[in-house]
């Protein structure tokens, strides 16, 4: 249970009862991972997301995450899709690269599809970084990825 539960939303039940969320998480540091994935979740039922229509995928690392978003977008497994990934600076250019493709895919997948990608890899300099928006407490990312989803499904959901 996250300590300070600021989790609320302003989306109504009757909103939130019918979304449909895919999570599409990384293996790589897996401890941080987890804890994004359990805030997430404990906000979305926490505002009425019934657990069933909450689905996790398991990929190797953040590279991966933008094919099983596309492929969760083209079959239609989800309204809303949650991406989460630690993408930590080296010594190389890698992490600049990981973490600008990952995005710029993520945006495509929602722009094609019109399923929105919620985009929470968090490309940061050191652990210390990484653990303050991983941590169990309200400035866990998990929440604010949760908060998005729910709010942009409700506004697609007043445009039908």
């Amino acid at each position: 249970m996250i300590k300070k539960l600021s989790t609320q939303t302003s989306v109504s039940s009757d909103v939130a009862k019918k979304i449909r969320v895919a999570i599409v998480r990384t293996d790589y540091h897996k401890e941080m991972l987890m804890s994004l994935e359990k805030a997430c979740r404990e906000t979305l039922i926490q505002n009425a997301v019934p657990e069933k229509n909450i689905q996790t995928y398991i990929v190797p690392g953040s590279w991966e995450l933008p094919v099983v978003a596309r492929k969760v977008a083209a079959l239609k497994k989800a309204d809303v899709i949650i991406c989460f990934g630690v993408i930590l600076k080296g010594q190389t250019f890698h992490f600049e690269m990981i973490a600008n493709e990952c995005a710029r895919a993520m945006m495509q997948i929602a722009v094609e599809y019109g399923t929105p990608v919620i985009n929470e890899v968090l490309a940061v300099y050191d652990m210390k970084d990484a653990a303050a928006r991983t941590g169990d407490d309200e400035h866990n990312k998990g929440i604010e990825a949760a908060t998005a989803a729910l709010k942009v499904f409700q506004t697609l959901e007043s445009i039908q």
